[in-house]
């Protein structure tokens, strides 16, 4: 298997209480491949920004018009993406750390994947 090259984008407004955890989940994948983060922000007012500078693996589109919403992001990722395959993932959620490897080996008999969601309760303190 050739080092596959993945934009994993994800828009994200106002994200500070969980946009670390989700770009955590994608550092922490069990494959060895070129993984580049796209963060589009709509103009977040909180420290969602600063939070994604200290990940030097984020590339941040911080320019998205205010309440566009996630789709606008999306589609911000996929024209900036850049290598063989790209990804969503939403600034809530989390991924296994197998995710991509699974993904990858099963992408060379499809056109395109999607994954099922596990939901766990989280309660709060």
């Amino acid at each position: 298997m050739k080092n596959e090259k993945i934009s994993v984008i994800i828009p994200t407004y106002n994200g500070e209480k969980t946009i670390r955890r989700a770009i955590e989940s994608i550092l922490n994948q069990t494959i060895s491949t070129d993984i580049k983060i796209l963060i589009c922000d709509d103009c977040s007012t909180d420290q969602t920004i600063e939070i994604c500078k200290q990940y030097p693996e984020c590339i941040i589109f911080a320019n998205i018009e205010h309440s566009a919403g996630p789709n606008k992001g999306r589609n911000i990722g996929i024209k900036n993406a850049v290598g063989d395959y790209i990804t969503f993932l939403d600034q809530d959620d989390v991924w296994l750390p197998n995710k991509l490897e699974l993904q990858l080996k099963e992408i060379k008999n499809a056109d395109f994947i999607y994954s099922r969601c596990i939901k766990k309760t989280v309660q709060k303190s």
